[in-house]
């Protein structure tokens, strides 16, 4: 097999442990066994699991990448509501790091490195965005960046930290989850707004729930094909 399908095997085999188990609890010996390959074929490609971990951030940020930093070139209050969703999806997939974050980062100097470079390429992104929206007149900053840096970084924790949330309380991510999360990051906003708030909370829960619906269609025609 090649080098790059059995690392892609190893990455996908990881992460659904991962997500179902915690990465603490699974061992590298279980995640050869998962791919049907001996240990030694799966330290060939990561030494350890570490590697495994950070190649996996790594691959959510190659996904970010695929489109997240032209957010500004769409400035409406509809793809608000879509970033919303894609960042929860993202979250959902790559659930066990979001989980363990505190922890991870403090364990690996690298990957924390690699995590708030990151973080702060997207909020620079999503700095782009606000200010691509105040001027199509949708939302009024103000003129202080630090007070703009501030409203977005608890807009971003926001929303890092959704899933989270609802995990503590044992609730399923469903489409009113989803809803409740989005009108928190609404309410921080709320001040900044140009536009009646109803007409956007409206407008946006539309967008959510045609998101959600879709990506439901999605799964449920994956699951038929296995």
């Amino acid at each position: 097999m090649a080098t790059r399908a059995t690392q892609f095997r190893i990455l996908q085999a990881a992460l659904e442990l991962f997500n179902e188990h915690g990465s603490a609890a699974v061992s590298s010996n279980r995640i050869a066994e998962r791919c049907g390959i001996s240990k030694g074929n799966l330290q060939y490609h990561f030494r350890n699991k570490q590697e495994i971990i950070y190649a996996l951030f790594q691959q959510a940020i190659n996904e970010m990448d695929t489109g997240w930093y032209r957010d500004h070139l769409a400035p409406t209050l509809e793809h608000m509501a879509t970033m919303f969703v894609r960042q929860l999806q993202l979250i959902l997939k790559y659930r066990f790091f979001y989980r363990e974050m505190g922890d991870l980062l403090r364990q690996d100097p690298l990957l924390r490195k690699r995590y708030a470079d990151n973080r702060e390429r997207r909020l620079r992104d999503l700095e782009r965005f606000m200010l691509a929206l105040q001027a199509g007149g949708h939302m009024r900053f103000p003129p202080d960046p630090k007070r703009l840096r501030s409203i977005i970084d608890v807009t971003w924790i926001v929303n890092e930290n959704w899933l989270n949330y609802l995990d503590y309380h044992d609730r399923e991510v469903t489409v009113e989850a989803i809803l409740e999360g989005y009108a928190e990051t609404l309410e921080v906003l709320r001040p900044y707004f140009c536009a009646d708030l109803q007409q956007i909370t409206r407008e946006s829960y539309h967008t959510i729930e045609r998101l959600a619906a879709q990506a439901t269609a999605e799964a449920e025609a994956r699951l038929a094909a296995v």
